[in-house]
């Protein structure tokens, strides 16, 4: 045991004895190294780096034998030949490295700056690179406590914190990037392949917003990439009415003198705004308030969802050195909602200058537009008009395009619904029941001075309404309106031209019974002449107590002045035509009717006065009705000029009037006043009696008349009425004059056989008629000359001595009274002076007779049928005791 300790022992001071030697040796060697430092280090450590890792400037302290501290530490990446090259300047740094295996091993700084590398000015000097070079770092983990990056924005931005991993497949970095106030946490992962960027993997936070980003490189200048996210700009700058903004986008990004931004379908971006607060609905108002409407926009929710996004791939170019934008391809929708508010804009095309305005020549898009609004409210405040309607319901769909500084607007499409309207102007009111319309059309709006606008359309109720329009002294209602209208504005019509045509099924006015049925008609408009058109209406009707016109058709050529509506045309009744004109004054609420010179058959015209309806036994025959003039007021019918009628003929049971001329003076101081001469050939008032050769004067209006100077022949003699007044309240009291009356040419005529009476007579009637009968008060009648009264009596001498001396009586004087009652009861009291040759030796006899009876009807029978004398006769064959002074 004690041998083979020994030679161990020896073999362990052997080793020591060599270790000891070569201590000092390798301790002088590596102080050799150390104080050597400064000019091998920089050396050493380029070798470290990639050869796309250039050292520009090396700063550091004595190195220790696995890392060294250095001030400064400047490098440069990638190639400046590309305009890629990036400069890295590291403050107080360290590197840790290993001397055996010649790699660094560690790095970590203090702080560090970056500038990002300027744009050359002659891009096209150099390609794009197919590949993005991401080498390998020499280390796999970087720590930096603050990166400020310089040249990439305005303000330069400071990450802190940074942490930078490095593997085969890919590289990772997360900081906290400090920038605009804010903080952000960046986490981003590069993946490679070959040394080359192959995707990009970006999240970044701050606060609520979120953004997440991949992104995949074909060249350093073109990218394909998918983001979602939030952001609230109003974190960043002052963005009031703004909220909150998320997108989901995809496509691929370009960059070179073109910006190439490619959207897949389905890309969006979502947000919300508030109208009032970015001052959209006050403009909106104010450019309203130029036009003199107002609406209730400003009561709308003024929040809005608003959503842009891509029904299919869509490319949008910008043009850094011109400012300039366009969309050569895709769709972009572009929605706007609230509760009242539906908006969606398509853009097709877009080429714009973002640095001119808007109207600017070179400005081009194509668009499809579609909105939607309800519960809208809108008054209209010109200053000699004024109209509202409230619960408008409006949607509409239009082509939108803008090139050449002409914004057209075709394809147009719109459905409206309004409210009740009111309507106020100057002269008037109008008000129009609930009302729907179809809208279709076109315009182009030119921007430029030398150019006209141009509008087309089409407006159609789609159903019938109704309608009032108020005058200060009538109202006129109109019902189931049906309109078609058409405006168009062009180069022919620079002020515009509206056309169209309508139906009314019933127009009438309140103060006056007129009512027209069946209208039909058109209408033309320019704003710089006066309004006009043409109207038919198949039937009219005028029915008040007196007059009642129907069956009337008429068409008429018509014109709206400033203050005064005018027309001209036809009125039509069965074969008969009046030509006429009308005026209407809009100040004054004044009507005017002119007719010319026509003619219309008696039965026309009698068929029109309703008095004349309420005796059916009267018919009319022949006649025809001359209009000379006609002219005034057709509602208050006020009128002035002449008419003429002749060869009138009628009948009322056995009361003929023939071959009647009346010429009538017309005048505007009354209702159907004037003064109507007339002239009759003959009136048969019963069998064989007749009056002729009549003629009177009859001052009228439409509701009384006054017969004068009525003169006729009658039996020989003359029939004379001073005056006759007929009104509302019936006949008034009148006396008719019978003078020279032959009363035997009128026995003769009523073939009275018992009684036979010579002599001409005077005879003085105060009538009074009315609805309960005729009266006569206080009646007299004279004996002209002498005569001879012959009654016969078929008892001879058995009749009654009355009888006896009336049988062959020679009167000399002859008089009496007439009273007739409203009941019937007449008192005729005869005075006759004269004698019998045939009794009392012919001596003078006074006869003072009274007869008492009842006749209804007496004029009637007196007039009409002729039969009076029988119940007369009776009466006095009864009388046996008669006042018979000698």
């Amino acid at each position: 045991m004690q041998n083979t300790a020994a030679p161990k022992k020896s073999l362990l001071k052997t080793i020591a004895k060599y270790l000891l030697g070569f201590l000092p040796l390798l301790i002088i060697a590596l102080g050799i190294a150390y104080w050597t430092a400064p000019s091998w280090v920089p050396g050493q450590v380029q070798k470290f780096l990639p050869p796309s890792i250039k050292l520009q400037n090396l700063e550091f302290k004595r190195p220790g034998l696995s890392s060294t501290d250095i001030d400064q530490l400047v490098l440069t990446l990638g190639d400046r030949g590309e305009g890629t090259e990036y400069r890295v300047a590291l403050e107080q740094v360290n590197l840790g490295y290993s001397l055996w295996q010649r790699k660094l091993t560690s790095i970590s700084a203090q702080s560090a700056e970056v500038q990002w590398p300027k744009s050359s000015s002659d891009s096209s000097t150099r390609e794009a690179l197919s590949a993005i070079p991401l080498p390998q770092l020499p280390v796999t983990d970087i720590h930096v406590k603050q990166l400020t990056l310089s040249g990439l924005t305005v303000q330069d931005l400071i990450a802190k914190e940074i942490r930078l991993r490095d593997s085969e497949q890919a590289m990772s970095i997360n900081t906290q990037v400090h920038f605009l106030d804010k903080i952000f946490s960046v986490a981003l992962t590069a993946k490679r392949r070959h040394q080359s960027v192959n995707q990009l993997e970006l999240k970044l936070s701050q606060g609520s917003n979120q953004l997440t980003l991949n992104a995949t490189p074909k060249t350093l200048k073109d990218w394909t990439f998918t983001t979602d996210g939030r952001i609230d700009l109003n974190q960043f700058f002052y963005s009031p009415g703004l909220e909150p903004m998320t997108f989901e986008l995809a496509g691929g990004l370009k960059q070179d003198r073109v910006i190439n931004l490619t959207l897949n379908p389905n890309s969006r971006i979502s947000t919300g705004i508030n109208a009032n607060t970015l001052e959209l609905t006050p403009q909106l108002q104010a450019l309203l308030k130029g036009y003199n409407i107002k609406t209730n926009v400003d009561t709308f929710e003024p929040r809005y969802s608003v959503m842009m996004s891509s029904s299919e791939i869509t490319s949008i170019n910008y043009y850094p050195s011109g400012n300039k934008l366009e969309m050569p391809q895709g769709l972009l929708e572009v929605h706007a909602t609230n509760p009242a508010v539906t908006t969606k804009l398509t853009v097709a095309s877009l080429e714009l200058d973002l640095d001119q305005p808007l109207t600017a020549k070179m400005q081009q898009f194509e668009s499809a537009i579609e909105i939607d609004v309800k519960g809208l409210n809108a008054e209209l405040n010109a200053p000699e008009h004024k109209s509202s309607s409230n619960n408008i319901r409006m949607s509409a769909q239009s082509d939108a395009s803008l090139a050449n500084s002409l914004l057209k607007l075709d394809n147009t499409t719109a459905h409206v619904s309004l409210g009740t309207v009111d309507y106020r102007g100057k002269n008037s009111t109008a008000s129009i029941a609930q009302n729907t319309w179809d809208i279709k059309g076109l315009a182009h709006l030119s921007f430029s001075p030398d150019k006209i606008t141009q509008h087309e359309w089409t407006l159609l109720s789609t159903k019938a309404f109704n309608s009032a329009l108020n005058l200060d002294n009538e109202q006129f209602v109109a019902t189931g309106i049906w309109p078609k209208l058409h405006f168009i504005q062009n180069t022919k019509n620079p002020t515009g031209k509206l056309t169209g045509n309508y139906q009314v099924a019933d127009l009438s006015l309140k103060q006056q019974p007129l009512n027209l049925n069946s209208l039909k008609g058109n209408i033309e408009f320019v704003p710089s002449k006066d309004p006009h058109g043409h109207l038919s209406f198949a039937n009219a009707k005028y029915n008040s107590q007196q007059i009642g016109v129907n069956s009337i058709a008429g068409e008429l050529d018509w014109r709206k002045k400033t203050q005064s509506f005018a027309a001209q045309g036809l009125l039509k009744h069965q074969n008969s035509k009046v030509p006429f004109t009308y005026q209407f004054d809009l100040k004054n609420s004044r009507h005017n009717l002119k007719v010319k010179q026509s003619s219309l058959p008696v039965s026309t015209v009698t068929s029109w006065v309703n008095t004349l309806k309420n005796y059916p036994q009267l018919s009319f025959s022949s006649g025809q009705l001359e209009i000379d003039s006609l002219d005034g007021d057709p509602i208050g019918l006020l009128f002035d000029g002449k008419i003429k009628l002749d060869n009138f003929n009628l009948n009322y049971d056995e009361f003929y009037v023939k071959n009647w001329t009346i010429e009538d003076s017309l005048t505007s101081s009354s209702k159907l006043g004037g003064t109507l001469k007339s002239h009759i050939d003959s009136i048969e008032l019963a069998t064989d009696i007749a009056i002729t050769d009549i003629s009177f004067l009859m001052p009228h209006t439409i509701n009384s008349l006054v017969v004068t100077n009525f003169k006729g022949n009658l039996l020989k003699g003359q029939l004379e009425i001073p005056q006759l007044s007929i009104n509302e309240q019936g006949v008034s009291p009148f006396t008719a004059y019978l003078k020279s009356i032959d009363i035997g040419a009128l026995l003769s005529r009523l073939k009275s056989e018992k009684l036979t009476l010579t002599g001409r007579f005077d005879f003085t009637l105060p009538l009074n008629i009315s609805d309960r009968g005729q009266q006569i008060t206080n009646g007299k009648f004279k004996a002209l000359t002498e005569g001879v009264l012959q009654l016969k009596s078929e008892k001879g001498k058995d009749a009654n001595i009355a009888f006896q001396a009336l049988e062959n009586f020679r009167y000399k004087e002859f008089s009496g009274t007439i009273n007739y009652t409203l009941d019937g009861d007449y008192v005729i009291e005869l005075n006759i002076l004269g004698s019998n040759p045939n009794l009392y030796n012919g001596f003078p006899i006074k006869l003072d007779l009274t007869l008492r009876g009842k006749l209804p009807e007496m004029l009637y029978a007196m007039i009409i049928s002729g039969d009076m004398t029988k119940p007369i006769l009776d009466d006095l064959q009864q009388k046996q005791i008669l006042n018979i002074q000698q």
